[in-house]
C-alpha cells in the first residue's frame, strides 16, 4: 500500500507536466490532434442511454483480441453500449475500421487520479473488461471504489511481468483484489496469479484463436491481383527492428532457384518506412526492385519487395500467399499471434522466441503446420512446394478447430453485468 501511495503521489506532483509530454509524444505521431482532452478523461463523444460495456485494450494487439469478445457480447446482449479505450493510434485504427454498431472510442485517460475521475463520473459503466496484463493503479482504484465490477480478461502473465510484480507483492495483492474474476489464457499464467493473490481464477484459452479472418479493401487491391498470379508470395509479417535484415537477405539468395518469389514485409510498426527502405537497398536492392505501399503505385516486373507501410491491410496478401514468417520470435519480442494467417491457410514460420503465444506455436509444430527458423537457411523449405502446401493445410486445420474462447467469457461476462445491474 505505501507503494501505491507513492506512486499516486507522483502522479499529482508530474500533472502539470502531462501536456508537454503530449505535445512529445505528438511531434512524434503517438498522439492524435485534438485529443489531449481525452487523456485529462473528458469525452467529446454523447454518453448513450441504457447499459455501458467498457473494454480496455491498450495497444494492438489488444485491440485485435477485443474484436471476437466485442462480437459475442453484442450477440448475447443486443442493446448494450461498448466503450472501447486504446492508448495507441494504431490499436484505434484497427477498432474505428470495424464500424461495430454502438461502439464509441476514447483514449483512456492517463493514470492520474483527477484524470480516472473524469473518466469514471461522465462514462460510469455498468462493467469493466481489462484485458491482458493491463494493471494501472489508479484507473483500477477508482473504478474500485465506484463499486464497477472490474474483469481481466484474457489474462496472461510473462516470466519477466510475474518476477517484476513479486518485487511488490503487496500492492500487486491489492490491485488484483479489485478483479471480481480474472479469466487467464493457460494454467501456467492462473498459477501465477494465484501466486500473486489473486482469487476466483478462470482458465478458458486465448481470445487470439477466436480471431477472424482479417477483412481488407477489395476493390482497393485489385490492382495487384494480375501481377501477384504469376508470382510465389512470401510474407513476413509483423516483423521489428533487427529481424528483417537476415530475411531480405535469405529472400535474395532464394530468388537464385526461385525467382518468380515476390516478398512482402509489413512491420510491425509502420513508421519504420525509412529504415526498412534502408535495410532494402544495403542488401542490394535498388529503387526499382521495391514499392512501398503508401505510394498507391502499380506493380510492374521488376518490383521483388512490396513494403506494406500501412494497418489492417495484411488479409489480402495472407490470401494470396502460402507461406509466412512471422515476426517477433527471432529477436525477443514474444512472437505475434500465428492464428491470423493461419486462417488463409498458410504454413507458418517463426523465430524460437515465441513465448507470448506458447500454446499456439507448440499445437502448429504439433500438427505441421508450422516450422521454427533457428537459421535462415532453414527457409530453403520453400524450394519444396508440396511440403509447403501440406503445411497450410495442416494450419488452416488447426485454426478453424481451436475456436470458442469468446463464446465461454461472453457468457460469464453477461452474467456478471446481469447481476450487478
Amino acid at each position: 500500500m505505501t507503494i501505491f501511495r507513492i506512486y499516486n503521489l507522483m502522479t499529482k506532483i508530474i500533472r502539470p507536466l502531462f501536456y508537454l509530454f503530449f505535445i512529445y509524444r505528438f511531434l512524434k505521431n503517438k498522439e492524435e490532434r485534438g485529443k489531449y482532452s481525452e487523456r485529462k478523461g473528458f469525452s467529446s463523444n454523447k454518453k448513450p442511454k441504457g447499459k455501458i460495456v467498457w473494454v480496455h485494450a491498450a495497444s494492438v494487439g489488444e485491440a485485435l483480441s477485443s474484436l471476437p469478445l466485442i462480437d459475442k457480447l453484442k450477440e448475447l446482449s443486443p442493446k448494450i453500449s461498448i466503450l472501447i479505450t486504446t492508448s495507441t493510434k494504431t490499436s484505434k485504427e484497427i477498432i474505428v475500421k470495424k464500424k461495430i454498431d454502438d461502439l464509441i472510442h476514447q483514449y483512456v485517460p492517463w493514470d492520474n487520479e483527477k484524470f480516472c475521475t473524469n473518466f469514471l463520473n461522465f462514462w460510469q459503466p455498468d462493467l469493466a473488461i481489462f484485458l491482458e496484463s493491463e494493471i494501472w493503479p489508479n484507473l483500477l482504484n477508482e473504478t474500485n471504489k465506484k463499486n464497477i465490477p472490474l474483469c481481466l480478461v484474457n489474462a496472461r502473465i510473462t516470466d519477466n511481468t510475474f518476477k517484476k510484480w513479486l518485487k511488490f507483492p503487496k500492492t500487486i495483492k491489492y490491485l488484483l483484489s479489485f478483479f471480481s474474476i480474472i479469466i487467464a489464457q493457460d494454467e501456467l499464467s492462473k498459477i501465477k496469479l494465484q501466486k500473486l493473490g489473486a482469487k476466483n481464477i478462470f482458465v478458458y484459452g486465448n481470445l487470439k484463436n477466436d480471431s477472424k479472418k482479417l477483412l481488407y479493401d477489395i476493390e482497393d487491391f485489385r490492382k495487384y491481383d494480375e501481377f501477384l498470379k504469376e508470382k510465389s508470395l512470401l510474407v513476413a509479417a509483423s516483423t521489428h527492428e533487427g529481424e528483417e535484415v537476415e530475411i531480405i537477405n535469405k529472400f535474395k539468395s532464394l530468388l537464385i532457384e526461385l525467382p518468380n518469389l515476390f516478398l512482402v514485409v509489413a512491420p510491425r510498426h509502420p513508421d519504420r518506412r525509412s529504415d526498412l527502405v534502408k535495410i532494402i537497398k544495403k542488401s542490394g536492392f535498388t529503387d526499382k526492385d521495391f514499392i512501398l505501399r503508401s505510394s498507391n503505385n502499380y506493380l510492374d516486373q521488376n518490383i521483388k519487395i512490396f513494403l506494406l507501410d500501412s494497418i489492417g491491410e495484411l488479409g489480402y496478401f495472407y490470401k494470396k500467399s502460402n507461406a509466412v514468417i512471422m515476426g517477433g520470435a527471432f529477436g525477443y519480442f514474444g512472437g505475434h499471434n500465428p492464428i491470423e494467417p493461419a486462417l488463409f491457410e498458410n504454413a507458418i514460420f517463426s523465430g524460437p522466441n515465441f513465448y507470448n503465444f506458447k500454446d499456439e506455436y507448440n499445437q502448429l509444430l504439433k500438427n505441421d503446420g508450422a516450422k521454427i527458423i533457428y537459421d535462415m537457411d532453414d527457409l530453403s523449405i520453400l524450394k519444396n512446394k508440396e511440403k509447403l502446401l501440406s503445411m497450410a493445410k495442416n494450419s488452416k486445420i488447426f485454426s478453424e478447430n481451436i475456436k470458442g474462447t469468446a463464446d465461454k467469457i461472453s457468457v460469464k461476462l453477461i452474467g456478471l453485468l446481469n447481476e450487478n445491474y
